[in-house]
């Protein structure tokens, strides 16, 4: 299973786009607001993991 990371690149009119990445497979387009709530609640799972 691969890690999924968030591939930044910048388009011909320098605009920036973001990208969900399984691997080599693109997942889905995100926005900076989709990468702060990802950022949050993984942060939030760590702070509250049950124990």
């Amino acid at each position: 299973m691969a890690r999924l990371h968030i591939r930044v690149t910048l388009n011909e009119d320098k605009s920036i786009r973001r990208e969900l990445m399984d691997g080599d497979m693109k997942l889905k387009d995100v926005s900076k607001a989709d990468i702060i709530e990802m950022i949050m609640n993984f942060t939030s799972s760590l702070r509250y993991d049950g124990k």
